[in-house]
């Protein structure tokens, strides 16, 4: 409790520092960042263990709070501070790119569940159709008792369509979670419900086959 743990000295804060900047600018569509990806089929309980490992209360109206990437910046600091930006995806316009990228909120507390519904609206999920995004929505965490992790929380894996989830958008989201998987720098945090047969979970059949 006196002085830093291995993983939290100032060489280690100074080189998160620098990858923070780097994946911000885009960097990671071309250089392999070291990451920690929390990933896992819906209502595995992601939202549970990214809660217990922030302090930060995350949204799970109709089971489907992660409809994006989400960049977890966690950063041990004196003082409380959450700062919220929207990355496009490679998909997006010139036009539609300067917009999202406009999009920022800085909050003096961890509540940020009406942001993430602005953040949803901004990035036009629920609007013609569209449940699932490629755009990030990057989230800079900071307090003194958070710990300095650089995280991502992908959507939750489904077998099916339905009248919410089409089989489009069951391709997009493995497509996602997929693309980080497969990235060499990946540390893998695969979320599992203890409901379901652990050897059936999507999240553990493409763990075992990378």
């Amino acid at each position: 409790a006196g002085g830093d743990s291995p993983l939290q000295t100032n060489d280690h804060r100074d080189l998160l520092d620098i990858i923070d900047k780097l994946r911000s600018q885009g960097i990671s569509r071309f250089v392999d960042l070291p990451q920690i990806i929390v990933c896992g089929d819906q209502s595995s309980g992601k939202s549970s263990v990214l809660e217990a490992i922030s302090g930060m209360s995350f949204p799970t109206k109709d089971n489907l709070c992660t409809q994006f990437a989400t960049e977890l910046i966690l950063r041990r600091n004196p003082s409380v501070g959450v700062e919220v930006h929207i990355n496009p995806g490679p998909d997006r316009s010139d036009e539609e790119k300067k917009r999202l990228c406009a999009f920022l909120h800085v909050l003096d507390d961890f509540n940020i569940a009406s942001v993430i519904e602005e953040a949803k609206h901004a990035i036009g999920i629920n609007r013609n159709d569209k449940v699932f995004s490629t755009d990030i929505l990057r989230v800079e965490i900071s307090g003194p008792s958070q710990p300095h992790l650089n995280m991502v929380d992908l959507p939750g894996l489904f077998l099916a369509g339905n009248k919410d989830q089409t089989k489009e958008d069951l391709k997009t989201v493995e497509s996602l979670v997929l693309l980080y998987m497969k990235e060499p720098r990946s540390i893998i945090l695969a979320v599992v419900s203890a409901k379901s047969d652990f050897a059936l979970q999507q999240v553990t059949r493409h763990a075992r086959a990378l």
